[in-house]
């Protein structure tokens, strides 16, 4: 199995479990390795988490530079559910990353918050290019969609019109009493 192959199994993994609560036996086992040989690709927990953290940050961002790039600002509701569908569809875990405690270390979170930063000013350049977004608007739709994926997953059994969401957060962006062009 291929390094890559293997990143992606671990990251898909820690999606399912924050750091904390996998060993590195348990990830020698569901990628079906020995122990000895995961820490030849790995030295410690640390390194590896850190090398999922890289792949899944870097997947991320590829995926808003694209999505921004091909997104019609006429649709935002198309939008706004890709990157709602995003983080399950892809088991990727720095689309989710504040919600799984890996914070606690405090290499692996400076790691996170730097990879925050280029996310957000990745997410703001192309915003403000496309629908004149500030700064502040783009801050509130990144929390929006944290609080919708956070909700998702803790209320997964509330009964809300996923259609009906989108609408509401549409109108909350662009159907606003405040301006948003220049």
């Amino acid at each position: 199995m291929k390094k890559q192959d293997i990143i992606k199994k671990i990251e898909e993994l820690f999606y399912a479990k924050s750091f904390k609560e996998v060993s590195m036996q348990d990830i020698a086992n569901e990628i079906w390795m020995k122990k000895a040989s995961l820490y030849y690709h790995f030295p410690s927990k640390e390194v590896l988490i850190r090398e999922v953290l890289e792949e899944s940050f870097e997947n991320y961002l590829n995926f808003i530079k694209n999505i921004i790039k091909k997104w019609n600002e006429n649709n935002f509701q198309e939008l706004l559910k890709k990157f709602l569908d995003f983080p399950e569809k892809n088991k990727n875990i720095f689309s989710i990353i504040n919600q799984n405690g890996y914070e606690e270390n405090d290499e692996i979170s400076e790691i996170i918050h730097q990879k925050q930063k280029i996310i957000f000013e990745t997410m703001f350049i192309a915003m403000n290019a496309k629908v004149w977004f500030n700064r502040e608007k783009v801050f509130l739709f990144f929390a929006l969609i944290q609080q919708i994926w956070k909700k998702k997953f803790s209320y997964s059994r509330c009964e809300v019109d996923g259609k009906n969401l989108l609408s509401e957060v549409e109108s909350l962006f662009f159907n606003s009493s405040i301006s948003w062009k220049k």
